[in-house]
């Protein structure tokens, strides 16, 4: 996986194309794909025994239909948009609008997914067996409701006058993500921190907003993500994100573990 996979490098990659996909991590805990579709693309009902789908629309509009114990939530979602589908709920999704969406969709490294109905033009080389599974709410899941959609223009209303804010996504069995926000100027930095790491899994993280940078072990030199990057640290590896430039930054952050331990460095003995 790369440190930065940056939206413009892969705009420019598939210029002149509307319909296209590209895997940016696949580590084993986690599978992440950036995807661009053209207005009328559908993915059919499907869902997920054992893992949540989550997305975050980069560009265009997408129409998401969700599974709940109170009916399908439909959802018009736009850019900013994080879109959140539990484990064992059908789900649906359409690019609206007169212009292609890029989306980021991100599930566990090894899900499968089950159709509710045979796929009509199955990919080579795939079969599928019909079966029965328990769908719905899981009940050995961490409690708490699940928070469907947020958008991050909603979001910064909510946190009007603040600074700097915080505001958690989803916290499930297999998912955990939380939007981070500030400005650089309001940060005390220290010589030498070289942030934490975690020891069993990575951390991923979207620019929703302006600039952050990144300090990472193993890497030279700071590196700067702008709005639309995606950026990885592996397992055992330092790293230390800040809020950079002039203006408001965000940041999506994401890890497949609920309950994370943060391994720093010991203080220094005087």
């Amino acid at each position: 996986m790369k440190p930065i996979t940056r939206l413009a490098d892969l705009k420019a990659k598939h210029q002149g194309k509307t319909n296209w996909s590209e895997l940016v991590v696949d580590d084993g805990n986690t599978r992440a794909h950036v995807i661009s579709a053209p207005p009328g693309t559908k993915v059919v009902r499907h869902l997920y025994p054992d893992s949540p789908e989550w997305w975050v629309v980069q560009e265009g509009r997408i129409r998401f239909e969700i599974e709940t114990a109170d009916g399908v939530k439909k959802i018009e979602a736009r850019k900013g948009s994080y879109v959140f589908a539990p484990e064992r709920h059908f789900h649906s999704l359409e690019v609206i609008g007169d212009t292609p969406a890029i989306r980021v969709e991100v599930t566990l490294g090894q899900a499968s997914p089950v159709y509710e109905t045979k796929p009509e033009n199955p990919p080579h080389g795939i079969e599928y067996l019909p079966i029965t599974l328990s769908i719905g709410k899981n009940l050995e899941d961490i409690p708490g409701d699940d928070r469907l959609h947020m958008n991050i223009e909603d979001l910064e209303a909510t946190h009007k006058g603040q600074r700097s804010w915080s505001e958690p996504t989803n916290r499930k069995n297999r998912i955990r993500g939380n939007f981070h926000c500030g400005y650089a100027a309001d940060l005390r930095r220290q010589p030498g921190n070289r942030g934490h790491l975690h020891a069993d899994f990575a951390e991923m993280w979207i620019v929703m907003r302006g600039k952050l940078q990144w300090t990472m072990e193993g890497i030279d030199r700071p590196f700067v993500g702008e709005e639309g990057d995606i950026v990885y640290a592996p397992p055992n590896t330092f790293h230390l994100p800040e809020f950079y430039g002039e203006g408001p930054a965000c940041r999506l952050t994401s890890s497949s573990y609920p309950g994370s331990n943060h391994i720093y460095d010991a203080p220094q003995r005087k």
